[in-house]
């Protein structure tokens, strides 16, 4: 479609200016806006669909505002670089783990073993290297050059913006970490924990889960700085606002507990609980608010149970019939 519209567009300047001198300098005003983007493409194949124009500041204008490597096209790149590296480190077997499937590129590799993950959960899972787009990075980590990271041993860099990277890690500690909270074994994961953020501080989910294990073994105050470190590094990350919220609900801080939900919402509208926690710590003082707030989240999501549950707690004292009707209705949804 693309292409027929530019050939209309063109037959129809080459018919509009009759005279040759203005097709000449038809010619020339066309040749001068190509220049830039034949440029690019020719130095930084095969990387030509990321260009934008001059208006938008090139790929770097762009680089904090829109999507680049969409396509993934560099893990391509990162995977011949990582399989070249582990030869030259006569590695034959790793872990490999990448924000897109990379199978294919290691299929030749039996020894190595590929799968996915989500970037921002990368400490949860085992893996020696990973290859990393800057897709779905944090605007906040891309300004503030949280991202990439110190540990990236690659970066695929385009107009000098790094589109993707490969990390080594250097710890499995906060793996093993993550592995001791989720078993309840609170002083092994504070141990780990302690060890892993000693290499790596750019990570917040190890914060969030440093500071669960912490509140675990009762040590509250160090939790609560944890939880504020992770938020320095990456501000919207919605497990931190959410787990902040409830805390200072539970310490009857309704008013910390709300801002926190609230900017979570903000954050994403969709984080569904959050509609639940918010309304509830409202309910008392305006309770039409409360009853909107969880409409606002039937209305995105008609079959979240917690919701009507909720809706229908807001009915129990001044009309139980409203109450019992939605009741029923969630007691239809599994």
């Amino acid at each position: 479609v693309i292409i027929l519209l530019s050939a209309s567009g063109f037959i129809y300047l080459s018919q509009a200016f009759y005279k040759n001198y203005q097709k000449w300098l038809l010619a020339v005003v066309i040749i001068c806006l190509s220049y830039n983007p034949v440029k690019f493409s020719i130095l930084n194949h095969p990387y030509e669909y990321i260009y934008y124009n001059e208006f938008t500041g090139g790929l770097k204008g762009a680089y904090l505002n829109y999507e680049t490597d969409y396509y993934y096209t560099g893990q391509t790149e990162a995977s011949e670089w990582l399989i070249e590296y582990l030869k030259r480190k006569n590695t034959d077997s790793a872990i490999v783990k990448a924000t897109f499937a990379v199978d294919w590129q290691f299929r030749e590799y039996p020894g190595i073993k590929t799968s996915y993950f989500r970037n921002e959960e990368r400490s949860h899972y085992d893996w020696d290297y990973a290859i990393i787009t800057n897709r779905y990075i944090p605007v906040f980590q891309l300004k503030n050059n949280i991202w990439p990271p110190k540990n990236a041993i690659h970066r695929i860099l385009v107009d000098d913006v790094p589109i993707c990277i490969v990390l080594k890690r250097e710890t499995k500690a906060d793996y093993l970490g993550y592995m001791a909270l989720i078993e309840g074994r609170y002083s092994d994961a504070i141990d780990f924990f302690r060890e892993a953020l000693r290499l790596n501080d750019q990570d917040e989910m190890i914060f969030y889960n440093f500071a669960r294990a912490l509140n675990g073994a009762g040590l509250f105050m160090e939790a609560d700085s944890a939880l504020d470190k992770a938020l320095e590094i990456n501000p919207d990350c919605e497990s931190v606002l959410m787990y902040k919220g409830d805390l200072a609900a539970k310490r009857d801080d309704s008013q910390k507990a709300k801002m926190y939900f609230e900017k979570l919402l903000s954050v994403n509208m969709k984080y569904y609980e959050a509609y639940v926690r918010l309304s509830g710590l409202i309910a008392d003082e305006d309770i039409l608010k409360a009853r909107g707030m969880l409409r606002d989240c039937l209305r995105l999501n008609p079959r979240y149970k917690p919701a009507i549950i909720a809706l229908g707690d807001t009915y129990r004292k001044d009309d139980p019939d409203i109450a019992e009707k939605y009741y029923r209705l969630a007691d239809t949804i599994n």
